[in-house]
């Protein structure tokens, strides 16, 4: 498992647990302290009577967007490194109408009514229960709802990824966002209370200003743009397997190997106990899957090419065991499939592999014969009766 925090220290997954609870209690002692404890200032944002939501979220979101790209474009986090959740827009715009709704209606947000608990306030609780029975009902009628709940799939993309444009623009973009919304809630609020808009608040639109060109100067010439891919020295020294050792294993049946198959879906020969992905799925930590450390992978793919031992090599870096079948499935259709081979042990693979093809993966048994009919003799009548 991968946390973004872990890019910059080598912690294990207790202690990553440790500190991701600490900076939870943070954030929500922060949030309480700012008086998102109460339903009456959150929704009163929906009312036009408190924007202190807009401007804490608002100035949270900004100071985390410029941190994070400042590090990204300096190299020192990499963005796939970081988790994102695969973008369905269909359901995704539809539950955002749907909690916003639940918003205006309770006055608190999933997060907001945990702090809310926290403070002590009996809404909250109300709020939070009927979070859960919510989240059970989803459950148990979820098969109903299954079909529109991957409707709309973009994959995991971020938003200049989706625009095509260097994450700089979108920095800018955000920045000056933020300083519009804060300029048009200033501007309610010396119409309600005629107190002028602070100078400080003027100071912090011009740093922001500032911060935000510096940012996306760094994403446009700094370091970090993109991830580097394992270097040739890396990827020449992978482990190799012999066709051959992989037909021992995958004849043991051998639970700890995964071959792991880069080829296009319906490609041949298909391999023992192969997995289907693209190099492309596997170089970036956001779509990369977590294989188990017990488990040997095997890198397949046409033949044995730099793109397998640079898919092999990103693995290995990342703690697997692995390895990369050498000259691929056309080694493995040479030295075990083809019918001029000598070897024992390939020619009962042959053999097993013909008996799967005639009968049918889990095909159905043979009907069992049918009984036949045995006529009996009529019994004669009479006697007594």
């Amino acid at each position: 498992m991968i946390f973004p925090l872990n890019v910059l220290a080598e912690w294990g997954f207790d202690a990553t647990l440790f500190w991701s609870l600490l900076i939870g209690v943070g954030f929500g002692f922060m949030l309480e302290r700012g008086g998102f404890g109460s339903s009456k200032v959150l929704a009163a944002i929906f009312y036009g009577k408190d924007w202190r939501v807009l401007k804490v979220m608002f100035s949270a979101i900004v100071t985390t967007m410029l941190g994070l790209y400042l590090l990204i474009g300096l190299g020192v986090v990499q963005m796939d490194a970081i988790a994102f959740r695969p973008t369905y827009i269909y359901p995704q715009a539809i539950g955002g109408l749907l909690l916003g709704f639940g918003f205006v209606m309770a006055g608190y947000c999933p997060g907001t009514s945990v702090v809310g608990v926290a403070s002590g306030r009996l809404d909250a609780v109300f709020v939070v229960f009927g979070i859960m029975f919510g989240c059970l009902g989803f459950e148990n009628h979820f098969a109903r709802v299954q079909e529109f709940w991957n409707s709309g799939s973009m994959g995991v993309v971020t938003l200049h990824d989706w625009l095509g444009v260097n994450p700089g623009i979108i920095v800018m973009g955000v920045v000056l966002m933020a300083i519009g919304a804060f300029s048009a809630v200033g501007w309610f609020e010396r119409r309600a209370t005629g107190i002028p808009f602070p100078k400080a608040h003027k100071m912090a639109a011009g740093a922001a200003v500032m911060a935000g060109m510096i940012v996306a100067t760094i994403s446009f010439a700094g370091p970090g743009n993109a991830r580097a891919l394992t270097t040739a020295g890396d990827a020449q020294s992978v482990a190799v397997i012999q066709p051959l050792q992989l037909l021992e294993w995958a004849a043991a049946e051998r639970q700890d190997c995964l071959c792991i198959d880069l080829r296009p879906e319906g490609s041949l020969p298909e391999m023992p106990n192969a997995l289907k992905f693209t190099s492309e799925e596997l170089l970036d930590l956001r779509t990369r899957p977590t294989f188990a450390d017990s488990r040997k992978l095997i890198v397949i793919d046409a033949s044995g090419s730099d793109v397998a031992r640079h898919v092999a090599a990103d693995l290995r870096a990342g703690g697997a065991s692995v390895a990369v079948l050498a000259g691929g499935a056309a080694a493995w259709q040479a030295q075990v499939l083809d019918p001029s081979v000598t070897d024992a042990l390939a020619k009962a693979w042959q053999l097993r592999m013909q008996g799967k093809s005639a009968l049918g993966e889990g095909a159905a048994p043979p009907p069992a014969p049918k009984k036949k009919k045995v006529k009996r003799k009529k019994r004669k009548e009479g006697g007594c009766s």
